[in-house]
């Protein structure tokens, strides 16, 4: 077995800083945003940025560091403290436990606890299981069942709209279905108080409410802080932007990194224009760039580059790779799902052949119904898998209700089954319809594409999650009825669970994400997947310059290995999403290889004219590829075959 050599550059330089990391962790401005691109040490400069403080006579006490999640946090804490340790500063463990480093909503937590605002009751924090069982307990379901109570009222409280303005807006509108909404929101508030809860969307709204209500209080808390160093800055939603503001009104210095084109979370209501507008929106701001990429080859940079470029709403800033590597990324067209799933279970194995450890590779994709299939196919294999951002398969609901009325219509008196389906108006409609459109006599392969039909027409909700439902049910379907019957179905779904559940365990998997899922992670191999036209960038989605960001995020989720697959046809006949041509036209041709010639004919046909464009110019890009010489053989190739 050949091991994989070591890669040529030199680590990645934690201390001293790089130039450009340097002048920003220096930064002496009042207000300062670091633009930090995928890999260029944002981590690191932020902890530059924490010594720097601390060298200048900054007490730790009063520097607030935010990060986007709490095991980020924690990371950070560990980084801090390591490097203190390494410079003889190491604090007292009681006292760094103290350090006001957290999320936004943990260090609202923090302050609204340890400092109430005047009329403030003791309160409980309820995490998200505490505030379903409120929802469930209190029947505030929303008539369209694909809108999730929790999701919806999640987003007035990010908006900082309390139900009084919720209903206001609903009336204005003439929305019954957000009058409806806000009244279930106003019920929701009603139930928390009674039961003395915050959610974690009340932790920032109450602290907002309280510091602009009460002016001494607000005093109090901003004199808190000198310094504000904010983490993933793009993300940020309008509650937090004015909690910060909140938060500067004692004079305190912000210092933010982020990444605009890494703007993922708008359906979370994170808004890129704070981002974009920093310089307008803040008193005496400075913008600094990090400009060295230290995690992706030369390859991997120059494309990812090139894609990005065609957003127009963004800060210009280019990348300069650490690493020299033009190792050749990898396009491979496929005829179908099946076939996609084959190719990536060759790439896996390919990979763990040279050496690689199965943690090191990662599948992506923008839709969670495209990671089903290869899902299940590396887990047939005996290849370790763990799933993130989309669930694991059989847990999905669309599966499950295929599995149950599948088990149910073959046994009545199966309970299993019934608690599998659940309740709800969307099973009542599945029992109602079944006798008409599923015959239970038919034959087992039959009998299973029946009910994943059934499924999907009558249970399937509207847009993009209605097209992951419909391609779920028919997976799920498909995989019935491909078993020997009842029991060999159930066999393989457990030995599949069982499998996942060690690998989960183990911690060595090969890691199956959503894009979204995928953010501030990296892998030395990443297989982006359904690099269709109506997945990347979906036909749903109204914002294309966001699509263009997804892509843009899983391509630089890889150092070293990038393969890009699209399938001719997913339950219908499918083009190559027109980002690959973005992606490919910032290379030379030999960082270019086909896995086959059929791959490289398929890129080059030309695309569909559909009814609008799919690009943020409303133009659909041109399939301008350079030449690349293809390989002798037609036998599937794998990076791991450079």
């Amino acid at each position: 077995m050949t091991a994989i050599p070591a890669a040529a550059p030199a680590p990645i330089p934690e201390n001293p800083l790089d130039p450009d990391q340097r002048a920003a962790a220096e930064a002496t401005a009042a207000s300062v945003l670091v633009l930090a691109g995928p890999g260029t040490g944002k981590t690191t400069t932020l902890v530059g940025r924490y010594l720097h403080l601390l060298d200048g006579g900054a007490v730790p006490l009063r520097i607030f560091v935010s990060t986007f999640t709490a095991r980020a946090a924690d990371e950070m804490r560990f980084r801090i403290q390591a490097r203190l340790e390494e410079t003889g500063q190491a604090p007292d463990p009681e006292q760094f436990r103290r350090l006001p480093i957290a999320t936004l909503h943990g260090m609202a937590a923090r302050l609204l606890g340890r400092n109430p605002p005047p009329g403030c009751p003791p309160f409980r924090i309820f995490d998200e299981r505490a505030s379903a069982r409120i929802v469930a307990r209190h029947r505030l379901y929303l008539s369209d069942e694909n809108k999730k109570p929790l999701d919806v009222f999640g987003a007035y409280k990010d908006r900082l709209m309390d139900p009084a303005a919720a209903l206001a807006e609903a009336k204005a509108k003439n929305d019954t279905d957000l009058l409806e909404a806000a009244q279930k929101y106003a019920a929701y508030q009603r139930a928390l108080a009674e039961e003395g809860g915050f959610d974690f969307g009340d932790l920032i709204m109450a602290l907002v409410a309280a510091m602009e209500a009460h002016p001494d209080y607000r005093a109090r808390i901003a004199g808190f802080f000198d310094h504000l160093l904010i983490d993933e800055y793009q993300d940020i939603n309008p509650a937090q932007e004015r909690m910060l503001r909140l938060l500067r009104s004692g004079g305190a210095r912000l210092w933010a990194v982020g990444d605009d084109d890494q703007c993922l979370y708008a359906w979370r209501s994170a808004d890129p224009a704070y981002i974009l507008d920093f310089e307008r929106a803040w008193p005496d701001p400075a913008l600094y760039r990090l400009g060295r990429n230290y995690r992706s080859t030369a390859t991997i940079v120059r494309a990812a580059g090139a894609l990005i470029r065609g957003n127009r709403k963004r800060h210009a800033k280019e990348q300069v790779p650490h690493n020299p590597s033009r190792l050749a990324l990898t396009i491979a067209g496929l005829d179908d799902d099946l076939d996609e799933a084959a190719y990536v279970l060759r790439v896996v194995r390919g990979l763990a052949g040279r050496g690689m450890p199965w943690h090191e590779m990662a599948v992506l994709y923008r839709a969670g119904h495209v990671g089903s299939r290869i899902q299940i196919t590396l887990a047939e294999a005996g290849i370790p898998v763990v799933v993130r951002g989309s669930g694991e398969f059989w847990q999905l609901a669309p599966v499950r209700l295929v599995v149950g009325m599948i088990r149910l219509l073959l046994d009545p008196r199966d309970l299993d089954a019934r608690a599998l389906l659940g309740h709800g108006k969307r099973v009542d409609k599945l029992m109602e319809q079944a006798p008409d459109k599923v015959d239970a006599a038919a034959p087992w392969p039959a009998l299973c594409r029946q009910v994943g039909r059934l499924v999907s027409s009558t249970a399937r909700p509207p847009g993009e999650e209605g097209v992951q439902w419909r391609d779920l049910c028919f997976t799920a379907a498909d995989l019935a009825a491909e078993c020997d019957g009842l029991a060999a179905f159930l066999r393989l779904m457990e030995e599949q669970r069982r499998s996942l559940r060690d690998a989960e365990a183990g911690g060595d998997a090969v890691v199956l994400s959503t894009i979204h899922g995928a953010k501030g992670l990296e892998w030395s191999a990443v297989v982006v997947a359904g690099c269709e036209a109506d997945l990347m960038p979906h036909d749903s989605s109204p914002d294309l310059e966001e699509e263009r960001r997804l892509m843009y995020v899983a391509a630089t989720r890889a150092k070293r290995w990038l393969v890009l697959s699209f399938a001719a046809e997913r339950r219908k006949r499918a083009a190559p999403s027109p980002y690959l041509a973005e992606l490919l036209a910032g290379l030379d041709p030999d960082q270019i290889r086909f896995h086959d010639a059929a791959s490289e004919a398929r890129l080059r046909q030309p695309p569909p004219r559909p009814e609008a464009a799919k690009s943020s110019g409303g133009k659909r890009p041109e399939l301008a590829l350079p030449k690349v010489r293809r390989p002798r053989r037609r036998r599937l190739r794998t990076p791991a075959e450079s």
